[in-house]
């Protein structure tokens, strides 16, 4: 094997070890979702949205709870949707563009280089899914998201789009979480 071939190989095993993420859920396991049939949604206080985007959020959780076959509790419901989103500002970019230099000769390599890392405004979007009874959080996740320069209609097909990834991972009604989210 040459010495581009174990490098290429090196390089390749270090970052795909990195492209691991953790799920953006968590959940209680001995919490029984199978009799859950009724939600009430609540804005997270410490997290509450501007109006506009409030009314986004809850129409896209209605629309994907409804899919899942919950229906909304006049009242109090079986369980509670306590939703929020917070604004990040001049959050530094994923991307990073660099500049470099560099040679190669024999076993000695050099390179000079430089990033420019530009910012961008994020949302950090919560739900978390509470018994009313007991005030405990038996299901949360968390997504962040690219926020800067969105039209109106863009910043509501991302929330769609990120809470519909979020409870993705929320089991349907009638259904306990199951051996796969374990």
């Amino acid at each position: 094997m040459n010495r581009f071939a174990i490098v290429a190989l090196l390089v390749s095993s270090i970052f795909s070890g990195c492209a691991l993420k953790a799920p953006p859920y968590d959940y209680d396991p001995n919490f029984d979702t199978s009799r859950l049939e009724t939600f009430t949604l609540r804005a997270d206080p410490s997290l509450r949205p501007d109006p506009i985007n409030d009314e986004r959020i809850r129409a896209a959780l209605e629309n994907i709870l409804f899919k899942k076959g919950y229906s909304e509790a006049s009242d109090l419901g079986d369980f509670t949707v306590l939703y929020g989103l917070e604004i990040l500002k001049n959050r530094p970019s994923p991307v990073t563009f660099g500049i470099g230099i560099g040679g190669i000769s024999g076993n000695i390599a050099g390179s000079i280089s430089t990033a420019i890392t530009p910012k961008q405004d994020e949302i950090l979007l919560s739900l978390k899914m509470v018994n009313p009874k007991t005030k405990r959080v038996f299901w949360s996740a968390k997504a962040t998201k690219g926020w800067s320069n969105l039209t109106p209609k863009q910043k509501s097909e991302v929330i769609e789009k990120e809470i519909g990834e979020l409870l993705s991972h929320f089991p349907k009604k009638g259904s306990p979480f199951t051996r796969s989210d374990k």
